[in-house]
């Protein structure tokens, strides 16, 4: 056999190779243990970066969903091509009804209402032939005076001595200053005030170029404070009026004081039957001014949005509408996902619903059945928005608030009336943006809770019945 030893100088090498190798396994191992601890930090870190993005991309999307919302207040709704809005709406269009032609020329005035006949005889044609068989034939022509002009009264007063009392007497009482304005041009001032919604300038306007009126921005402002002093009994009585009925109706809106306030709010409290309101101006955003409204032995029910300062309002119903409302954006929104928009849909069609059942069957026996259905609707899913979830966490504490109409089918189900009545608030402070004080934010209150109460009860013969006041 052929010798296989190793010789010597190999068996130095390998033995030097080998040494070489368990120090290299050795530093590796190290350096293998070092990585494991590394990737097992790594791990942590990607995890804790994962949950950081997750929150993160969910703010983003609250953020968006609130631009949204902003833009929607600022510009106004656009139409997206890409946003399915056959859920927009609550309740289907009504139905078209015909109309004649009839309906669309104006109504032949009443004979107590004709002012002036006015004949046109004719007789000869324009050939110059005598004309025959005549017949008349009837028209009305409803127009206005322009310019109206002022009325200018001179009172001559005849003044006397009493020998017996020692005083000097009137026929009449005299006016601190020999030129005074009449109550007609007074309560046409506060007309185009609180009525047409007119800034000062504007009335100066009306005044000077239909009337021949020229009158001051003081003038105008005394003229209001003699107004609102003047119909303050009417309004206390209206106040308590609105109490006495069986259920009222609360808002509030800005509204900034120009001097003496950074921002305040007004309050409106709309009477569930009559459809009256009364109004609070210049005031703060707390409760009190609710308990003020309300008075202090109110037993009605209050039917408001799920503003914090109505939660302990005794038999104290939500808004419908507001709820209904957010889903419908959130089905409406362009800022989410297909999916969230797809299930957001789902839910508005389910919540719309529960929404007709309550108002078909309103009966306290079916309760258990309607909260465990808004129960059901609010629960919080995993691809819930964080809007969404908002929407769901409140709709699961106010459950009770929202079916308090049950007990009662005199209980409006939304509190589109007194949103309503504030509208027409809201459209004034577009225009003069706000009052110069609080006196004159008072003054504004009194007078637009008299004159638009005057307006809900007459509308046909308004202006004569406030005239009469």
């Amino acid at each position: 056999m052929a010798n296989r030893a190793l010789s010597k100088q190999e068996i130095k090498k390998r033995l030097i190779r080998l040494r070489n190798l368990e120090s290299l396994h050795l530093a590796q191992r190290f350096k293998i243990w070092h990585l494991w601890d590394e990737n097992r930090e790594l791990k942590k870190e990607i995890k804790a970066l994962k949950l950081t993005v997750t929150l993160q991309q969910k703010t983003i999307d609250d953020l968006k969903l609130q631009i949204e919302a902003l833009n929607t207040m600022v510009f106004g709704r656009k139409k997206r091509k890409d946003v399915d809005d056959d859920d927009s709406d609550l309740t289907p269009p009504p139905a078209k009804v015909a109309r004649s032609s009839d309906s669309y020329k104006r109504s032949i005035p009443k004979d107590e209402n004709i002012t002036e006949t006015v004949p046109h005889p004719i007789n000869l044609c324009d050939c110059g032939t005598k004309l025959t068989e005549k017949q008349s034939m009837v028209f009305y022509e409803e127009d206005i005076p322009l310019p109206a002009t002022k009325i200018v009264r001179k009172h001559i007063v005849e003044k006397g001595h009493c020998p017996k009392c020692k005083k000097s007497v009137t026929a009449l009482p005299l006016p601190n200053h020999k030129v005074v304005l009449g109550p007609n041009v007074q309560k046409y001032v506060c007309y185009l005030s609180v009525m047409c919604r007119l800034s000062f300038s504007q009335i100066q306007n009306v005044l000077g170029d239909r009337h021949r009126f020229p009158v001051s921005e003081g003038e105008i402002v005394k003229i209001l404070t003699r107004e609102a002093v003047h119909l303050h009994p009417l309004y206390e009585q209206l106040k308590a009026k609105i109490r006495g009925e069986p259920g009222v109706h609360l808002d509030e809106t800005g509204w900034k004081l120009l001097t003496g306030g950074d921002k305040s709010y007004s309050w409106v409290m709309g009477g569930a039957t009559s459809g009256e309101s009364v109004f609070l101006v210049g005031e703060s955003r707390g409760k009190g001014n609710a308990d003020k409204l309300l008075g202090e032995n109110y037993q009605g029910f209050v039917v408001s949005d799920d503003y914090g300062a109505y939660k302990k309002l005794p038999k104290h119903q939500l808004c419908w509408a507001h709820l209904l409302r957010h889903w419908r954006d959130m089905a409406r929104s362009g800022e989410i996902t297909e999916g969230q928009r797809k299930e957001c849909k789902k839910e508005y069609r389910t919540l719309c619903s529960i929404f007709n059942d309550v108002k078909e069957n309103r009966s306290m026996e079916r309760y258990d059945e309607f909260a465990g259905r808004l129960t059901e609707l609010a629960r919080i899913k995993r691809n819930d928005s964080k809007k969404l979830i908002r929407v769901k966490t409140t709709l699961q504490k106010n459950i009770p608030h929202y079916l308090t109409c049950l007990s009662d089918p005199r209980i409006p189900l939304t509190n589109n009336q007194a949103e309503r009545s504030l509208r027409h608030l809201v459209l004034k402070r577009k225009i003069s943006f706000g009052s110069l004080t609080k006196r004159t934010a008072e003054n504004l209150a009194v007078l637009l809770s008299v004159i638009m109460s005057l307006k809900q009860r007459s509308q046909a013969n308004f202006f004569s019945e406030y005239l009469r006041v």
